[in-house]
Parts: C-alpha cells; sequence; structure tokens
C-alpha cells in the first residue's frame, strides 16, 4: 500500500480499478443525465424542407425592387398543411413560421413590414432570403452530431428527438454504497442525545453520485464495530459497483474501516497530499473499488469532487469536455490573501463572482473542515499549489463548482476545466485554456512565498 500520494497520483492509481461499465437502452423521457454509450447520427434532415423563419409573405425578391410593391395574394402555406401553390412574378404566398417554400418564392416579406388589402398585399419593407431556413442547413442525414459519453441535458434530448430518436443506448448507472460510520451518529428528524450528532455526509455524498450520473445506495450508519463494518462491506460488495464510506479511515483507535482494510482488504493507497481531506483510503474489498472518505463534511465533499467524481466519470466513458463532472478549472484573480499547505495541494473554499476584468475569488465564512455551510457560502475551492501563499491581486487556479458554470463558461477539461480568465467589457467568463493535459495548478502570476506554519 502507497501511503501520502499527490491527488494526480491517486487519481492514477484508481483509474486501475474500474467498474464494470454496462449499456442499457431509455426513452427519451428517461434520458435526462444519462451519459451516451453510442454515437448518434440523425435520421433526417434538418430543416427537412425550405421553410420561413417569420410569419409573413413569401415573394420573389425581384418583384420587390420598389419601394410601396402590390402582389397578388395567391394562397397560403402553413405547417403541415397542403403543399402551397407557387410564386410567380407580381404575386406573393401568405406564409407562417416553420411552413415551407411555395416553389418560385426566394424571400419572406415580415407581416410587420406590409398591409393586405382585398386580394393584395403592400409591400412596404424589405424580401429578405435570408429569413429562408434551408433544407439541412442545421443537419444532413447521417450526420454524427450527439457523441459517445456526452451526458444528455434538455438541449440534448432536444436534439436526439428532432433526429427522430425516440429512445437512446446509454451507460446504465453504476450503484455506489455509501456508508457512514460513528457511535456518534443519528439519522436527521430524531432526538439528539449528550454527545450525539446529526448524520449527513450520506446524504451529501449521495447526492453527488447521482448529480455523475450514479445510483446512490445509502447504507443504514454503521457503529463502531468491525463486525457490523464488515457485514455491510461485504453486502454492499454484492449489490453495487463501488463502495463509498464517511468516518474511520484516520489514525485514531476507532478508525476502524482503515484497520478492516488493512487486515482483510485489498488497499491500495492511504492519504493524499491534500488540505482539507489529507487521510482518504482506497483499494477493493472482495474485488469492488472501495473509496474511504475523510468524516469531516467539508473534507469529505472535496475528496469526492477532487478524487471520487472524476474515477466515476472515467469508469463511465464520460467525454473529458461533455460528460458528467462536479467542478471547472478556471483562473480567478483574489480578493482575499490565501495561505497555502506546507507539502500539500490547499482548496480553500471561495466565492467567485465575475469582476470587470474577469473573475473574482473572495472567502465568506471560516475555513473548518467541520463546517459544511461554508460549501454553500461559496462556490469554488482554490488550486493552490504545495508551498504556496497567495496574496489580494494574485491570479491563480480554481475549481469553479455548482450551476452556474455551466451557463456562464463552456466545458473544456478531462477532469475540470483547464482555462484563463477572458476580458469583455461587461460579463466576462474564463476562456479555453490551450491545453487540457492536466488539472494541476499552475504558478502564480507572481514569485510565491513558502507558507506560514499557521497554514491549515
Amino acid at each position: 500500500m502507497e501511503t501520502s500520494v499527490t491527488l494526480e497520483h491517486g487519481i492514477q492509481l484508481t483509474h486501475a480499478y474500474p467498474f464494470n461499465r454496462r449499456t442499457e437502452k431509455v426513452s427519451l423521457r428517461k434520458a435526462s443525465g444519462r451519459v451516451l454509450a453510442t454515437d448518434l447520427a440523425s435520421k433526417v434532415d434538418d430543416p427537412r424542407f425550405d421553410n420561413s423563419a417569420m410569419d409573413g409573405w413569401a415573394v420573389r425578391v425581384e418583384d420587390c425592387t420598389q419601394k410601396d410593391t402590390r402582389l397578388r395574394i395567391v394562397g397560403t402555406s402553413q405547417p403541415g398543411g397542403e403543399t402551397p401553390p407557387p410564386v410567380s412574378s407580381g404575386e406573393a404566398c401568405r406564409i407562417m413560421t416553420g411552413a415551407p417554400m411555395p416553389l418560385g418564392a426566394d424571400a419572406i416579406v415580415m407581416i410587420e413590414d406590409s398591409e393586405e388589402e382585398e386580394g393584395t398585399v403592400r409591400v412596404l419593407g424589405k424580401a429578405r432570403p435570408n429569413f429562408i431556413r434551408r433544407k439541412g442547413e442545421n443537419l444532413i442525414e447521417g450526420h454524427i452530431a450527439l457523441h459517445t459519453g456526452m451526458q444528455m441535458g434538455p438541449a440534448e434530448i432536444s436534439l436526439a428527438a428532432t433526429m427522430g430518436h425516440g429512445e437512446l443506448e446509454v451507460v446504465s448507472r453504476p450503484r455506489i454504497a455509501v456508508i457512514s460510520t460513528g457511535d456518534e451518529l443519528v439519522q436527521p428528524g430524531l432526538s439528539l442525545t449528550e454527545g450525539e450528532i446529526y448524520e449527513s455526509n450520506s446524504f451529501g455524498l449521495a447526492s453527488m453520485i447521482e448529480k455523475m450520473g450514479g445510483e446512490a445506495v445509502r447504507f443504514d450508519s454503521v457503529h463502531d464495530n468491525l463486525e457490523g463494518l464488515r457485514e455491510s462491506f461485504d453486502s454492499a460488495a454484492e449489490s453495487c459497483d463501488a463502495i463509498l464510506t464517511s468516518g474511520g479511515v484516520s489514525m485514531g483507535q476507532w478508525d476502524l474501516v482503515r484497520r478492516l482494510m488493512e487486515e482483510e482488504g485489498e488497499p491500495v493507497f492511504w492519504k493524499i497530499k491534500l488540505r482539507p481531506g489529507g487521510p482518504p483510503l482506497f483499494g477493493t474489498w472482495n474485488g469492488v473499488p472501495l473509496f474511504g472518505l475523510p468524516g469531516n463534511p467539508v473534507s469529505s465533499h472535496v475528496v469526492f469532487i477532487a478524487l471520487v467524481a472524476p474515477w466515476i466519470s472515467h469508469c463511465m466513458g464520460a467525454d473529458p469536455e461533455l460528460g458528467p463532472k462536479l467542478a471547472d478549472q478556471v483562473r480567478v484573480k483574489l480578493a482575499d490573501p490565501m495561505k497555502g499547505a506546507p507539502g500539500k495541494l490547499c482548496m480553500r473554499r471561495i466565492k467567485i463572482e465575475a469582476g470587470e476584468d474577469g473573475l473574482i475569488a473572495s472567502v465568506h465564512t471560516h475555513q473548518g473542515s467541520g463546517n459544511i455551510h461554508s460549501m454553500v457560502a461559496h462556490n469554488g475551492l482554490t488550486l493552490l499549489p504545495p508551498d504556496t501563499d497567495a496574496e489580494a491581486g494574485d491570479t491563480i487556479d480554481a475549481l469553479w463548482c455548482g450551476l452556474a458554470l455551466s451557463s456562464a463558461c463552456p466545458t473544456a477539461s478531462p477532469r475540470w476545466r483547464s482555462a484563463r480568465s477572458a476580458r469583455a467589457p461587461r460579463t466576462p467568463a474564463p476562456a479555453r485554456s490551450t491545453s487540457s493535459k492536466s488539472p494541476w495548478p499552475r504558478p502564480l502570476e507572481r514569485d510565491c512565498r513558502s507558507p506560514s506554519p499557521r497554514a491549515t
């Protein structure tokens, strides 16, 4: 068993122990959040025929060169209706948005630029050829528009429907067991006695599993005894593709997850050079991958984002740019100084907001690893290299976590986005990095200092 590995090396080690990827067919209605298992080609041209982008009149451009032209109305073209009559010189056909273009017409006059009078239309504005949607301008039949490894969102599902697919072959959701450990844990909603706390980690971890496209299987919390823990491990290994535990992985007398794995499991590594979240364990139990996460709520979340999420995405065969992930790598300018960690990658919680010249990061709560509220008050994590402090005004790498990034910044990195802040006058967004090979922090854009001994 290796000890005190870098996060990058830890990710590499976990990738050597994937779960067995399976596929299944689902209807479009059930495809949200799923990962495509095959490329998807269009069954039709899109559009299927030339059609109007506006309500108005289908006309001939040559008939509308003079202002205040009058044309004879020959009929109507509407979506799903009969074939419209052809348009000859001096004629116009009433047309609705999405309706097919009549033979002979080569432009659209908007209804706002016209007046209808007793079987004729008075043209008051331009005839616009660009208001015609041309056959196949979006997709040609046979074109692959959705690719293996993409995560299906609303736009992707709509496109699949447009392409004529009623069901999709997707990666089956991996079943991942979630097991919290500790005598002090009580389920939320019940009464507490002295020394007890509400169990929270399994709920947060389960939510992240679901967001990654997996199926979380929450087990009852296990008290601090080897027999109960062994039974839970055995049961989880029989029914699930992977096991996720919370607590019991440090060096204390009651850190039984680590003890049981060392005595009866197959541990691969223990401890990562990471703050917070240093003591995680990874290995296999009865051949099933097992992640032993720290018990502190923030630490468990950080380790999941940094280590478990990339592993799930890898095992599902997800596209590096378009597959499921929980964070995107960006460049941020610090509004506050940041203490690093001796010998460890430092992932402090930060709030990332758009500034005039890029993304700005600030701190709004204390950084204790037991303060899960700090994960709500912030939407990002620093990627401070080991032995590095940062000053206010420095630009550093960070992870942008949360929903806002999907609309503000396109995806780019195998695990997180490799990005640099872009300059924009109003709503700046991080630009694509020229390289997505590594998600690891680059040096700050100044000379860095060694962290103080107080760094935590």
